[in-house]
């Protein structure tokens, strides 16, 4: 997940903002195309195997006045460059947004409107409702799925197979595997059946959606913080549970760079991005994944989606062009191609092309959840709410009660 940075664009105004955006999906009258657009792409883009290069050229065939400049930019600074684009109402045709980014954009009207058109995007019956509902504000359309990340259980295989223990496939499976792993290894001061950190709250979110709760919820027009409802208190129980008995993590930790302590070989599973198999050379080959089993037998707890949607600045000349552009790059062709590279489509039929170890983390895809779409939800996460309220639970600071009913009332009030 890419996080908006504390930077706004509320001093912008929205007036100066919002323009008419028209994309009709059928071919752009020659006459009218602009001798360029420009794409702001992350370099993510060159791991897709030849996805945007195919796009380019299927693009120039089809409109050959017109030159796509595609620039790559860094998660760092890519939102203070466009902020300036804002102010000026110039620069790029076509943006690429963590998709945490785009509620704060979509609601300013920096962004131009594409929900009439969502049928000419490829796939768009079945986008993965998550990255979908990022794009979204008021029931419009405002950025376009493109690709995902979810995270899954990885896991080492021998030690598995030393312990007789075959993969959880409910949460009261996972819990016992951890418990006998803990019995076998556990002596280790540093050794964790599950590592867990305190501020970990990708993974203990997913406890609590799995459970049927939410970090918040809108009613009569107010967002109310709702980790104090019941099904909320069971899911971080649920999360208190592993932490005490089968972590070793840092209480008042964050799972950044987990894959380091995965791969110093004291760690039997962890919550893990899909690409994190990547970093762990010591461990080798022996890891493999699972999805996070729910409370409900035979199921998947609900994963966290990140990743990215691909939007269009009010401001941009031609918008439709530009949209165009979004439409051949995401279409089913592309898709496929990106999926193959082993990263998550961003609809859920493409899903089984992604096999092997990875097969599971695309299937985790499938039930995902995310942040409320509250306009002022970046503001709960620069203030750390969750993880203070995760790091109290662990470390017995405060009660699971007290530290929701707290978070709860901090949430209410920041999205307010």
């Amino acid at each position: 997940m890419r996080t908006l940075r504390a930077k706004s664009i509320a001093a912008i105004s929205v007036a100066a903002l919002v323009s008419a955006v028209a994309f009709t999906g059928s071919t752009v009258a020659q006459a009218a195309a602009p001798s360029s657009i420009t794409v702001w792409l992350m370099p993510d883009a060159k791991d897709f195997g030849s996805a945007l290069a195919d796009a380019n050229a299927a693009f120039s065939a089809a409109y050959p006045k017109t030159k796509v400049i595609v620039e790559f930019q860094t998660w760092g600074d890519h939102l203070k460059k466009l902020d300036a684009a804002l102010v000026a109402q110039k620069g790029p045709d076509v943006v690429e947004f963590g998709n945490t980014e785009v509620m704060k954009y979509s609601a300013a009207g920096a962004l131009a409107d594409l929900s009439s058109y969502k049928p000419s995007f490829g796939n768009s019956a079945t986008w993965l409702k998550a990255l979908a509902d990022a794009g979204s504000y008021n029931g419009k359309l405002y950025g376009v799925p493109y690709y995902a990340g979810a995270r899954a259980i990885m896991y080492r295989p021998s030690l598995f197979k030393a312990q007789g223990i075959s993969v959880p496939k409910s949460y009261a499976e996972f819990l016992a595997a951890g418990k006998k792993l803990m019995a076998a290894y556990g002596t280790d001061k540093d050794f964790s059946a599950v590592y867990l950190p305190g501020k970990y709250w990708y993974a203990a979110m997913s406890f609590v959606y799995d459970e049927g709760g939410a970090i918040a919820t809108k009613s009569g027009g107010k967002w109310v913080g709702s980790l104090d409802s019941d099904a909320a208190i069971r899911g971080l129980n649920r999360f208190k549970e592993v932490s005490d008995l089968l972590s070793k993590a840092d209480k008042s930790g964050t799972e950044a760079a987990q894959w380091d302590v995965f791969n110093g070989g004291k760690v039997a599973m962890s919550y893990s991005n899909g690409w994190e198999s990547c970093c762990i050379p010591k461990i080798g080959t022996d890891w493999a994944f699972f999805p996070m089993p729910s409370v409900k037998a035979g199921k998947a707890s609900p994963a966290f989606l990140g990743g990215s949607n691909l939007a269009v600045p009010s401001y941009a000349p031609s918008a439709k062009l530009a949209a165009t552009w979004i439409r051949y790059y995401t279409n089913a062709t592309q898709m496929k191609t990106i999926a193959l590279s082993g990263a998550i489509p961003n609809n859920t039929r493409m899903l089984s092309l992604i096999t092997g170890p990875a097969a599971p983390v695309a299937a985790a895809a499938k039930n995902s959840w995310f942040v409320p779409g509250a306009i002022k939800w970046v503001d709960v996460e620069n203030a750390n709410t969750l993880q203070t309220m995760l790091a109290d639970i662990a470390t017995g600071k405060k009660t699971v009660a007290k530290a929701a009913a707290d978070a709860s009332e901090e949430i209410t009030k920041l999205l307010n």
